[in-house]
């Protein structure tokens, strides 16, 4: 099996959670975010290795506190940069530094509800066409998406159809991620979505069908959601499984 290295990028402060410090350390039913992505990560037989990328006042902490010796796949904790973009440079340089992988990408560390089967999904898509860089989550648009100005007066309204909102992970091919890393800070700065990096060096980028589950935890009403998600999977897993059905003797036609 190609091997899989993920950034779990997990930098941000989390300001309109309003949580008074980073929202990836904001528990749910109580532990915290980042340390149930990565969990998940690091128990798919897809994903290789992983590196995760935080505040650079957090490193330590994360390293000691929320990470520990608990989750073997974790080959470093780094600190990002001022962008979500730079963050992941830095950690795809921890990546290079201990060789290369066939396949590489990046997770949301505020997208807790990932599935190994959606990562699964995304290998199958990128080996088995030869002709894309790499391969995204994502859903088709169910809202009508509006074109605002500066002024908050919209300016255009794109047909639905055919519009698709990106989730993570996202996985692409080792040279064609680290080329799209190559390039300038400020190209670099301004980017909110890998994919798209890869597309502006001509990369060609494949979409799979995500889970409405795996959002990305951003208000309190997310978290409400997320754990009302997990509560659920909770039960799933403590109920017993259903007693086999007797049948009986088929009647006669």
């Amino acid at each position: 099996m190609p091997r899989l290295a993920l950034i779990v990028a997990a930098g941000g402060y989390g300001r309109r959670l309003g949580a008074g410090g980073p929202k990836q350390y904001v528990p749910l039913l109580g532990v915290p975010m980042l340390e149930r992505t990565v969990k998940v990560l690091a128990g798919c037989d897809e994903v290789t290795t992983l590196v995760v990328v935080v505040n650079e006042g957090d490193v330590a902490y994360c390293r000691d506190e929320v990470i520990g010796d608990r989750y073997p796949a974790v080959v470093d904790v780094v600190a990002g940069g001022a962008e979500r973009a730079l963050s992941v440079r830095n950690g795809l340089r921890a990546l290079a530094a201990r060789g290369w992988c066939d396949l590489v990408g990046t997770h949301d560390g505020a997208r807790p509800l990932v599935s190994c089967a959606e990562i699964r999904g995304l290998r199958e898509r990128i080996e088995a066409d030869t002709g894309i860089d790499g391969a995204i989550l994502a859903l088709p648009s169910t809202d009508t998406l509006k074109v605002v100005d500066a002024t908050g007066l919209i300016t255009a309204t794109p047909a639905r159809a055919g519009l698709w909102r990106a989730l993570t992970p996202q996985i692409f091919r080792w040279k064609p991620f680290v080329a799209a890393y190559g390039q300038s800070d400020d190209v670099l700065a301004g980017a909110t979505d890998d994919a798209a990096l890869v597309e502006a060096m001509g990369g060609r980028v494949g979409v799979v069908e995500g889970r409405p589950e795996n959002l990305k935890v951003t208000t309190p009403v997310d978290v409400r959601v997320a754990e009302s998600i997990l509560r659920e999977r909770d039960r799933g897993a403590e109920r017993p499984p259903a007693p086999e059905q007797a049948v009986g003797p088929r009647r006669r036609p």
